[in-house]
């Protein structure tokens, strides 16, 4: 299934499976590798605003940032940092966001 309808499934208050989450969280790592290839990927996109609005996120937020927030959600980390703060220090680095 596509991250992106996941992604939408659950702004519209759809409880995401066990599975799921790992097809999400297997996605985000992907992304993160591939990033050093090429930043045309539709990740680095803006996620639709009712979908940024329901998670709670600034209007225009990428898709790879929503994918980390609802992995954050779900998966909390227990030590370091979470997955959104690691994504925004990357994007950061590689000038795809403005700090």
């Amino acid at each position: 299934m596509n991250y992106q309808l996941l992604i939408e499934s659950y702004s519209f208050g759809i409880a995401l499976s066990e599975q799921e989450i790992e097809l999400l969280s297997v996605e985000l790592e992907t992304q993160i590798m591939n990033i050093n290839i090429s930043k045309e990927f539709g990740c680095f996109k803006s996620a639709p605003s009712h979908i940024c609005e329901r998670l709670n996120l600034k209007k225009d937020t990428s898709w790879i940032m929503c994918l980390a927030e609802i992995l954050d959600l779900n998966r909390p980390s227990k030590l370091g940092k979470t997955k959104s703060v690691e994504v925004f220090d990357l994007l950061l680095e590689k000038g795809l966001v403005i700090g």
